[in-house]
């Protein structure tokens, strides 16, 4: 297929081949999924305290490799073929639906992506037929077609043409396309419109979706709902978190995570066996008979999870904060002051 199936800019320079369209996206690995099914039902999840704010999204080693233009000139590159009838926009059949044909500025593309002006301005293959010749084909890989066309259309300001609702699915597509191609500024604008039209909430498990929405609120910086996306992995993760789906989520966000599970957890389980010592002693309870049975109890729930007879060590796996703190009951004669998972990380 070389007609043009998508037309941004129809004095474009720049084709865009986008193949193999619409492959899966953020996909679980075995260890989140494994994760996932072992979750308990419901349990409520501790208020989260307050944190220090977000800085700018940068690429963590799990973003998959930028693609590099290759560096061998080559002076002779086909010419794209203009279309030969009206371009198929979204939602249309094509003769392979995987593979789209884009044709776009390449004076908008360089303004807005550090990406494209590197790879038309520079000494790669790419820039040296551009260069030459005055147009050139791109091949991109993957993305998903309706996400891949918003950005576009952001990048050429054709505002008239992008949506002002998205689902959180769709958000997370487009901006993890704003991060690769660093053209950030190109959507700024749409934030608050589309994060004020979303209709789904922070997920209150461990899920792939509440991952999609921590990567969204910080890409955005939206510190609420960072807030409440990073205290519920924190709370309910079972094991230790790891980036599941493979979204550009900095690998400091999620090793701090990581700290403040396993702190908050070493904590309770150090309550517990602070609270139960104390009862054994005397030096907590409200007389010996009153004492012996909440010792009794309180040892026998610890048992149940695992806390005894050896107590567990750091990563503290298939232990979940939320839900120990739900199944095995403090007595209220004893005061304590549980620490949820809270986050403290700067952006630096």
């Amino acid at each position: 297929m070389d007609r043009v199936t998508h037309i941004i800019d129809p004095d474009g320079e720049v084709v865009i081949i986008l193949r193999n369209a619409n492959t899966p996206f953020a996909e679980l690995d075995e260890d989140m999924v494994a994760s996932i099914a072992s979750q308990p039902a419901e349990v409520s999840t501790p208020e989260p305290a307050e944190e220090n704010g977000l800085a700018p999204a940068e690429q963590p080693p799990e973003q998959q490799a930028e693609q590099q233009p290759e560096e061998e000139p080559e002076e002779q590159l086909q010419q794209p073929e203009q279309p030969a009838e009206d371009p198929i926009e979204i939602g249309g059949e094509t003769e392979d639906e995987t593979c789209f044909r884009i044709q776009v500025s390449a004076k908008h593309l360089m303004l807005a992506s550090p990406y494209f002006k590197k790879l038309l301005t520079g000494r790669w293959r790419e820039s040296v037929a551009y260069q030459h010749k005055g147009s050139i084909e791109l091949p991109e890989e993957g993305w998903d077609i309706n996400a891949f066309l918003i950005l576009l259309r952001a990048i050429h300001s054709q505002h008239y043409r992008i949506p002002r609702t998205l689902t959180v699915e769709m958000l997370a597509k487009g901006t993890v396309l704003a991060d690769y191609y660093k053209c950030e500024e190109a959507i700024s604008v749409w934030t608050t419109i589309w994060i004020n039209a979303l209709e789904e909430e922070i997920p209150s498990t461990y899920s792939r979706d509440l991952f999609l929405w921590l990567w969204i609120s910080w890409y955005f910086k939206l510190p609420k709902q960072f807030k409440q996306a990073t205290s519920t992995a924190m709370s309910r993760s079972d094991n230790w978190i790891k980036n599941g789906p493979g979204l550009p989520i900095p690998a400091k966000v999620i090793n701090a995570m990581n700290d403040r599970r396993e702190e908050a957890i070493n904590n309770l389980i150090q309550v517990l066996h602070d609270t139960r010592e104390a009862l054994l002693s005397g030096t907590r309870g409200c007389g010996f008979e009153c004492s012996s049975i909440m010792y009794g109890a309180l040892s026998k729930e610890m048992r149940s999870n695992d806390l005894l007879p050896s107590r567990p060590a750091a990563p503290f796996a298939n232990l979940n904060y939320a839900s120990l703190v739900q199944k095995v009951t403090v007595p209220a004669t004893a005061t304590v002051v549980l620490t949820p998972p809270s986050h403290t990380f700067s952006g630096n």
